[in-house]
C-alpha cells in the first residue's frame, strides 16, 4: 500500500480546499438557480443510478492512481466505526484531484491523454 499522505500542520491548506469552499458558496450565494440545480444534480445521482456505485469508483480512482504512476493497482478499504477509509496504490492525489472530487462532472482526468477508467467525474 502507498504511504498515507500525513495531515498538513494546523492552519495549512495544501490543497487549496478553502478557495474552492468558497467560490461554491459565493456561486450559490450569486444565483440560487445554479445552487438548486446542483442540489437537484447530487440528488439524482445519489438516488438515481450512481447509488450503489461508491467501491466501484474508489476502485476506478485506484486503478487511475497506479497507471499514473506506472505500478500494480492495490485497493484497502477498511470500515470501522462508521468510516469508510480507502487507500490505494499509485499517485498521490493532488489539487485538481481534490478540485475533481469536490465536483460533478468535474473530471481532471477527461484532459489526458491515457484512457483513464475514472475520466467522468461522478
Amino acid at each position: 500500500m502507498s504511504k498515507f499522505v500525513r495531515p498538513a500542520a494546523e492552519g495549512a491548506d495544501p490543497f487549496g480546499t478553502v478557495q474552492l469552499r468558497r467560490g461554491v458558496l459565493d456561486a450559490w450565494a450569486a444565483s440560487p438557480a445554479r445552487f438548486r440545480e446542483d442540489a437537484n444534480a447530487e440528488e439524482d445521482l445519489a438516488l438515481g443510478g450512481y447509488r450503489d456505485r461508491l467501491v466501484v469508483e474508489l476502485a476506478q480512482n485506484a486503478a487511475d492512481a497506479a497507471a499514473r504512476a506506472g505500478v500494480p493497482g492495490r485497493l484497502r478499504l477498511t470500515l470501522r466505526d462508521g468510516v469508510l477509509v480507502a487507500a490505494n496504490t499509485g499517485a498521490p492525489l493532488d489539487a485538481a484531484g481534490v478540485e475533481s472530487l469536490s465536483t460533478l462532472r468535474a473530471s481532471a482526468k477527461r484532459d489526458t491523454p491515457d484512457s483513464s477508467v475514472g475520466r467522468f467525474g461522478v
